[in-house]
């Protein structure tokens, strides 16, 4: 995927600089997470701890009062043969594949949610939101 960054003279938002830094770390440290981790780790706390919590164990503030106790996160790859099954997480976030308790009012369907968000001019930026929640959730497996 080609990235065109635009930058308007005597203007260095706080995203760019972000995204300088993120890469500039990643050269001096090839085991850095990458920019899309980052920013999936920053989607997953402003959307998903609530309920999945910080551990993403599903031990959320909210959890305990959801009639379906949220997913360990963490165990996907492990319910899944040992591969984590990236198509099917991005579907369960975008909505596109309904499972209990994500939709039916106890979670929300993202893709829908991202696309009226502000954050998300367009259905690339939504996709490419979606993308990096299921990457950032791809580090969280156990082993």
């Amino acid at each position: 995927m080609r990235r065109v960054l635009w930058i308007v003279p005597g203007v260095l938002t706080a995203a760019v600089a972000f995204s300088f830094a993120s890469v500039e770390a990643r050269a001096q440290d090839p085991s850095a997470p990458s920019p899309q981790t980052v920013a999936g780790a920053a989607n997953f706390d402003q959307y998903c701890v609530v309920c999945h919590g910080k551990d993403a164990k599903g031990t959320g503030p909210l959890a305990a009062t959801l009639k379906k106790r949220p997913a360990d996160l963490t165990e996907l790859a492990k319910r899944n043969g040992g591969t984590f099954p990236q198509q099917l997480v991005y579907q369960v976030i975008d909505g596109s594949k309904p499972v209990k308790g994500h939709g039916g009012g106890d979670m929300p369907e993202w893709g829908a949610a991202f696309s009226r968000s502000a954050d998300s001019s367009n259905a690339d930026a939504v996709k490419q939101r979606i993308a990096s929640l299921v990457e950032f959730l791809s580090t969280k497996q156990v082993k």
